[in-house]
């Protein structure tokens, strides 16, 4: 009886991990056009940090992000950039006076308008709460892992 009580209590404890393990997950969002179906992480931060200007295909890469303060914002830059905004802001204005810059995010308000924007435009990559996909985008795993998935790495920042 003991084992069972133990056991009850275990599960019950667990539950709230097992249904909340995606709740802060940020889905990596194309066009449905869009061939790519995962990218590593390397690949990731290079399209953000506008280091790499077009998918396999050849498309010219769009990259949509929230603006600075949000949520959705901070999380790119701490899980895939590994910087915070300062730090971003640095390399943008870095890689601004020296040319290196391919083409400079797209800054959208809600994660209504980047779903929209990458929904309406081929190459756009955009980055929204997995709550919030729905089918006019296409959704592609990163490292093989697709969010909401236990190991999935990309999330929103607090």
């Amino acid at each position: 009886m003991r084992k069972l009580i133990s056991l009850c209590i275990t599960a019950a404890l667990a539950v709230p991990c097992v249904m909340f393990a995606g709740d802060n997950d940020l889905a990596v969002v194309v066009n449905k056009a869009n061939s790519v179906s995962n990218l590593t992480k390397s690949q990731l931060r290079k399209l953000v940090l506008g280091e790499q200007g077009s998918w396999p295909g050849g498309a010219k890469v769009t990259v949509a992000l929230r603006s600075p303060g949000s949520p959705e914002r901070s999380g790119i830059l701490k899980t895939v950039c590994r910087m915070s905004e300062d730090d971003y802001t640095q390399h943008s204005m870095h890689s601004d006076f020296t040319g290196e810059s391919i083409t400079p995010p797209r800054i959208l308000s809600s994660n209504a308008a980047i779903r929209q924007f990458v929904a309406s435009s081929p190459g756009a990559v955009g980055f929204i709460p997995l709550k919030e996909v729905n089918d006019s985008v296409k959704v592609i795993s990163v490292d093989g892992v697709a969010a909401g998935e236990a190991d999935y790495k990309i999330k929103a920042g607090q």
